[in-house]
């Protein structure tokens, strides 16, 4: 399999970091940087037993491809020399588990540091995915639902 370039998948099976990272592999580029979120064990004073996500599926692929376009608009990448690939988990999610992994290369670090950031804070501010924090009192809703 060749390099990736902009691809987004939302997974509702565990995701395995270390293929997704061989995937992004590209000998034109020198440098990968990827960034794993995982689930964190407490949140909000309370113990976190796992997390559910449900996303708009119709809409993440479109709005993830708008995301890379800015990305690349702000990083002067007309020329597509950076890949970028994006992994999100739907469903439930345990305590340490990735449920998301943003992954970029770069023929230079820079650019991989500066396009890995502005993913998963546009991510986070734009994506249409939603995450419920279940407690052993309760869940919570994480964000804006709109």
């Amino acid at each position: 399999m060749g390099p990736v370039d902009d691809c987004f998948e939302l997974c509702p099976e565990p995701l395995d970091t270390a293929a997704l990272e061989q995937r992004l592999s590209d000998p034109a580029c020198g440098a990968r940087v990827c960034f794993t979120g995982t689930t964190r064990g407490h949140n909000r004073g309370k113990s976190v037993l796992r997390l559910e996500y449900q996303a708009f599926e119709r809409m993440t692929g479109p709005q993830m491809q708008l995301i890379f376009a800015r990305c690349r608009a702000q990083l002067g990448d007309a020329q597509a020399q950076i890949r970028m690939l994006v992994a999100h988990r739907v469903g439930t999610v345990g305590v340490g588990e990735p449920s998301v992994w943003i992954g970029v290369a770069s023929p230079h670090r820079a650019q991989a540091f500066e396009a890995c950031r502005f993913l998963i804070d546009e991510l986070k501010a734009t994506l249409p995915i939603w995450k419920r924090e279940i407690y052993s009192d309760g869940a919570h809703w994480v964000g804006d639902r709109s």
